[in-house]
């Protein structure tokens, strides 16, 4: 299997390519987060409709728990897009890292992936004041 990746503001696409196997996805996908911490995306679509092949069920799992644990390690917290259809894509590794509390939803359609992205907010910056604090600090603040 193959990537491409493509930086687009805070979204990071991710383009899957050839016959998957449990090894390469595992490094791909990880070495797509790592692109994604570096770069500041924390929203990533990955396009899984051109990748090929299936992964048994037990691999399914193992890919959804190893990329959920260097996620959760990377301490992102990026909202995740994975658009695939079977039998390449099932959604039992995106149900294995949703229960390891990442944010990360299935489609079908690339539309849809991107539609669901665009409801995230920008997270805030380190050391922001968020606006509802700045507004109860301007309320406590003698006149």
């Amino acid at each position: 299997m193959d990537i491409q990746t493509e930086l687009q503001g805070d979204l990071l696409l991710v383009t899957l390519t050839g016959k998957v196997d449990l090894s390469s996805s595992v490094r791909l996908l990880n070495q797509a987060f790592d692109i994604a911490a570096e770069t500041h995306a924390y929203k990533v679509l990955f396009n899984g409709l051109a990748a090929t092949g299936s992964l048994s069920t037990l691999e399914r799992y193992e890919l959804g728990s190893k990329v959920a644990a260097h996620v959760t390690q990377l301490g992102t917290n990026p909202k995740i897009a994975f658009v695939g259809v079977s039998p390449t894509v099932n959604g039992f590794a995106v149900r294995v890292a949703q229960n390891r509390d990442i944010a990360v939803e299935l489609f079908r359609d690339v539309s849809e992936g991107l539609a669901w992205l665009s409801k995230w907010p920008a997270p805030e910056k380190p050391g922001s004041i968020s606006p509802q604090v700045l507004l109860i600090l301007l309320a406590l603040s003698p006149s």
